[in-house]
C-alpha cells in the first residue's frame, strides 16, 4: 500500500509551493494548537453520537438535514444532541467560552 502510494505521488510529477493555497500565518501557534487540544479534549469527553453532532455540524459545516441524513437519525434528534452536547461543554469546559470570546474580540 505504501509504494502503491509513493508510485502515484511521484506519477503526478512534482509538487512545488506555488501549488498550495494562500492561508494567513496564524497570530500564535502556540496558541492555536492549545485551542486544538482544549477542544479534542472536550470532544472525548461527551458521548460518540453528541461528539458526531458537533463535528458535523460546526467542523463540517453540514446542515441540520445533512447531519440527520449522515447519522440517519432525524432532524430532531440532531437538534436536541446539539443542545444537549453544547450545554455539556459549558459545564465540563467552560474555559471554551473564553477562547471563543477572545476570537471575536480581534
Amino acid at each position: 500500500m505504501y509504494h502503491a502510494a509513493i508510485s502515484l505521488w511521484r506519477k503526478r510529477g512534482e509538487w512545488s509551493l506555488d501549488d498550495l493555497p494562500d492561508r494567513p500565518a496564524p497570530d500564535d501557534p502556540i496558541d492555536d494548537a492549545t485551542r486544538r487540544l482544549a477542544v479534542d479534549a472536550a470532544l472525548a469527553r461527551l458521548t460518540p453520537r453528541q461528539r458526531a453532532v458537533l463535528v458535523l455540524r460546526f467542523y463540517d459545516d453540514r446542515s441540520v438535514a445533512e447531519a440527520a441524513e449522515i447519522l440517519g437519525v432525524t432532524e430532531g434528534t440532531v437538534k436536541s444532541q446539539t443542545a444537549y452536547a453544547l450545554g455539556r461543554l459549558r459545564v465540563i469546559a467552560p474555559h471554551l467560552a473564553e477562547l471563543t470570546v477572545e476570537e471575536a474580540g480581534r
